[in-house]
């Protein structure tokens, strides 16, 4: 049984996000004077040049994104990019990239522009074309402030949508390459071991950052151990002096189960022999100085040969 040249075209717009192109209507048999008559009818509507939507249709931050893509030209990127890839909330204004010097306006559409876009830069996450996560979050850096930056790097690399060796990588080939506005990247990937697993969360990440901001010994990351026969693992401590340190984020438990099983470990790592520190976010937002003097003073006490030279 064949389709009619219309419920091709339906058919098209609903796995695009409700919306279609003149050319994408062509190509399935329908006139640009046909979509026309649907427009009068009320059936379609135009959201941009050459780009219509179905009336009815979910409108949404993705169909934005897509529509923004088809009229420049041009992938998602930025914090479009960051929302597509599931890292952050999508912005007010859908936001692409260019490899167009002196590419047009579109309204509503925030265009960047950039020379050394590789076409390896670039991929599609289900039918929208973005930059790929490392490219993002290189481009992105110049925008949000570093304890932000890092959030992102250590999430996405948690998660395995990029890595540090990759994000590396990609550094210097476009710093290489004269650009300038990679510094941030570059800063932070100076102070991050690649060879360490990438933090679970931002507030893990925030107390990193506050130790190593205050000079205190680096600590082992997502160290495992075995206490009251059981397998733990501590997301940031001090194997040697026993203390460990972890982001205590409210709601974070999620079950009562996860709650009682997180107090009975912390007691049989007590037992056992270790210290714990717990930070909430409030703590390092509010004194990330004084989350640093806390675990600086707890070291000295507990006699870390780093401290005691």
């Amino acid at each position: 049984m064949t389709t009619s040249p219309e419920a091709r075209l339906l058919r098209f717009a609903a796995a695009h996000h409700g919306i279609f192109r003149l050319s994408d209507a062509a190509g399935l048999g329908v006139s640009a004077k046909q979509v026309q008559a649907r427009v009068r009818r009320g059936l379609v509507e135009r959201v941009g040049k050459g780009v219509y939507r179905v009336c009815g249709t979910p409108v949404s931050d993705a169909q934005a994104a897509l529509c923004a893509s088809w009229r420049a030209g041009a992938p998602a990127a930025q914090r479009t990019a960051l929302a597509i890839h599931g890292l952050d909330r999508f912005p007010r204004r859908p936001e692409v990239v260019t490899r167009t010097h002196g590419a047009h306006e579109f309204e509503g559409v925030r265009v960047f522009r950039s020379e050394d876009l590789a076409e390896e830069d670039v991929t599609t996450v289900g039918v929208l074309p973005v930059t790929r996560v490392a490219r993002t979050l290189l481009d992105v850096g110049r925008r949000v402030p570093p304890d932000r930056l890092e959030g992102l790097v250590h999430d996405a690399v948690h998660r395995r949508l990029t890595s540090f060796d990759e994000l590396r990588s990609l550094h210097d080939r476009v710093a290489r390459q004269g650009r300038t506005g990679c510094g941030p990247m570059g800063a932070l990937l100076q102070d991050l071991d690649p060879t360490a697993p990438a933090a679970e969360s931002f507030l893990e990440v925030r107390v990193l950052r506050a130790i190593r901001d205050a000079g205190l010994p680096e600590p082992v990351r997502q160290h495992p151990v075995v206490v009251g026969g059981e397998d733990f693992r501590l997301d940031v401590c001090y194997p040697v002096v026993h203390l460990f340190i972890e982001g205590d984020g409210f709601g974070v438990h999620g079950t009562r189960r996860s709650f009682e099983r997180d107090r009975w470990r912390q007691n049989l790592l007590v037992v056992a022999g270790w210290t714990p520190l717990r930070f909430t976010w409030r703590h390092t937002v509010g004194g990330s100085v004084a989350v640093a003097t806390m675990v600086g003073a707890t070291l000295r006490r507990l006699g870390h040969p780093d401290l005691l030279r």
